[in-house]
């Protein structure tokens, strides 16, 4: 059993915004150019962190962990409503995203006695009891996947506003009756948020050290790249269909790529020396990250030995 002690307030701040700016980036990614659903993305995403702060006071990972959940859901809406109702408006749309938010705050409202036991012991589950806690995606989904079979035999008529309206409001009754499932499946995954983030902070400090010299690397090798372009006297590299000098930040970028091995294609050695470097910075790149892996590995093995 865990116990999750209230943040300070502010490092509680600190990390309500830092979600709603991952909610923000979300929001305008989904919203596009419409003013409407993006303020109503962020807006429900806050006020309603806050009245959850407000219901569980002492427990301020509870709301927390939904504001960062907004984020998830808004992509899933989008996803949802770009595949089946390209064609609703923009109001539509908007009320279509509030309607199981509102339903779960009232769920919670109703349920706040239950819910604040869950809050109060959080412990994650595993197995049958996980399993339970998230059984409620099973109509949830259902009710997605009937409006895809639906939409194959009738498009026309399920691209409207009332259509939309329907699914959505039959999603917020079923959130609304599972709201302390819900409530399990956020609390499960506040504290698997918890622990990561604390075994992230305990390797910062090595983290720190092996992207230092990875980052060392990447820029002796772009600076090689640039001087041996500069001064080289053939052109040793290709951008798009122009033999040419890189930039030093075009060299830079050109080592990162290779030393990452994801190799983009936009920039290309076209000499023997520039491909002999670039065939180096791979292995060197390649053996960094297996040593840095393995050392991050050992770290984490000496430190959990430590705190034995």
């Amino acid at each position: 059993m865990r116990s999750v002690r209230p943040n300070p307030r502010g490092h509680t701040r600190l990390l309500f915004a830092a979600s709603l700016g991952a909610v923000c980036i979300v929001a305008v990614a989904v919203a596009g150019r419409s003013l409407l659903l993006f303020a109503t993305i962020v807006l429900s995403a806050a006020a309603t962190a806050v009245l959850l702060l407000k219901l569980f006071p002492r427990q301020s990972f509870f709301s927390l962990t939904f504001a960062n959940l907004v984020a998830v859901y808004a992509a899933l809406f989008a996803f949802f409503s770009e595949e089946l109702f390209a064609n609703v408006g923009t109001i539509a749309s908007s009320l279509g995203f509030c309607l199981p938010i509102f339903a779960f705050v009232v769920g919670c409202w109703f349920r706040r006695g239950d819910i604040q036991g869950v809050i109060e012991h959080p412990d994650i589950r595993s197995g049958e009891a996980l399993y339970g806690a998230l059984g409620w995606l099973i109509p949830v989904f259902t009710v997605g996947a009937a409006a895809f079979v639906v939409s194959w035999y009738a498009e026309a008529l399920v691209d409207t506003d009332h259509v939309f309206l329907l699914s959505m409001s039959l999603i917020a009754a079923i959130v609304l009756g599972v709201s302390r499932n819900v409530a399990i499946f956020l609390v499960d995954a506040g504290l698997l948020f918890e622990e990561f983030f604390q075994r992230m902070s305990r390797l910062a400090v090595p983290a720190f050290a092996f992207l230092s010299v990875y980052a060392l690397f990447v820029i002796v090798f772009g600076s090689v790249f640039s001087i041996l372009s500069q001064f080289g006297g053939d052109e040793h590299f290709r951008i798009g269909s122009a033999a040419r000098a890189l930039s030093f930040s075009e060299a830079i970028h050109f080592s990162i790529v290779t030393m990452s091995t994801v190799g983009y294609g936009d920039i290309v050695p076209a000499s023997s020396p520039a491909r002999m470097l670039a065939s180096i910075e791979v292995i060197c790149g390649v053996m960094l990250l297996l040593f840095g892996v393995s050392e991050l590995l050992e770290y984490t093995r000496e430190h959990r030995r430590d705190r034995t």
